[in-house]
């Protein structure tokens, strides 16, 4: 389940592949089958690339190749990764770029944010590394297309330069604290996940102000609030409401830039370590106030979350 917190939030979201179905359009037909070897990329790794093809043309399968090798150190790219880069993005059927990063500045997302070419197609590779994809329509912004630039049936080019690579804690662990006693009671579930919020005796009905209360004190660097977090969590409506989103129960944590989610989360987590798992009690005018989401989240809702916070870059 996709986080409502992260509402959401990454500037990469021109590269993910939920769009409006009747914004697509069909691919022009019968482009060239090629393959990686039909795509030539000239240029320094600190620059933006040069990308040259014969188009129109297709890729029956997606493959990646490192074009210029960093030194190799440090961490691969995983499956769980959280990767910093540059990159640019030409559509295979036209030879037009509709994506990059170069004129702004690097962008930073978890593999699990992005269309599966490019997560499939950055595994293995390190910091420094320069990767050419070519990406089939399959993995790339099929059955819709982007929208805008990219239709049905269109492959896509990339080339990405690996500037860091982040792979995240399993699990936030560090010196076990105590919330105060006014502060709802975290349970688990049997493989000792964060299952819900109960309220004690001394629990208020509502808030004024935002607790933060860290359980875990994990012992990595502190987070400030213009980095990108990998966590998992839970979130609830306070004080033992409806659980409305969590993460544990689906295979990849959530990633998201710490400035640009509700301002409870901003700033509750800005100062927490990495690590840590950390309870934040947030009043409604730090979520999402008047504003009601969907069913699940009425207006004037204060909220309750548990948070994992498991890598910052």
């Amino acid at each position: 389940m996709r986080p409502r917190v992260v509402g959401l939030v990454l500037s990469l979201l021109a590269l993910t592949a939920a769009c409006a179905e009747e914004a697509a359009e069909e691919a022009p037909a019968a482009p060239k089958e090629a393959t990686i070897s039909d795509v030539t990329v000239t240029g320094s790794p600190k620059e933006k690339p040069t990308v040259e093809f014969k188009a129109p043309i297709s890729f029956a399968e997606t493959a990646g190749e490192v074009i210029a090798a960093g030194n190799g150190e440090g961490d691969a790219v995983e499956p769980d990764s959280t990767v910093t880069v540059h990159y640019v993005g030409t559509n295979a059927s036209d030879g037009a770029e509709f994506v990059s990063s170069w004129d702004k500045k690097p962008v930073t997302f978890g593999l699990s944010e992005v269309i599966n070419g490019l997560a499939e197609g950055l595994r293995g590779a390190h910091a420094g590394d320069r990767v050419l994809l070519a990406i089939a329509s399959v993995d790339g912004f099929d059955p819709n297309g982007n929208g805008t630039t990219v239709r049905k049936g269109d492959s896509l080019v990339f080339v990405v330069d690996v500037l860091d690579v982040m792979t995240p804690l399993d699990m936030a662990t560090g010196k076990e604290m105590t919330a105060p006693d006014t502060v709802p009671t975290l349970t688990y579930d049997d493989e000792e996940q964060p299952k819900e919020f109960v309220a004690t005796k001394t629990t208020p009905k509502s808030v004024d102000e935002l607790g933060v209360y860290p359980i875990l004190k994990g012992e990595g660097p502190k987070v400030k609030k213009t980095q990108t977090l990998t966590v998992e969590y839970l979130g609830q409506i306070y004080p033992d409401g409806k659980v409305f989103d969590e993460s544990w129960s689906a295979e990849d944590s959530r990633t998201f830039q710490l400035d640009q989610v509700i301002a409870g989360w901003t700033q509750g987590l800005a100062g927490q370590t990495v690590g840590s798992r950390v309870i934040l009690v947030i009043p409604s005018k730090l979520g999402y106030g008047a504003q009601a989401q969907g069913e699940d989240i009425p207006a004037n809702s204060d909220l309750i979350f548990a948070i994992d916070i498991l890598a910052a870059t």
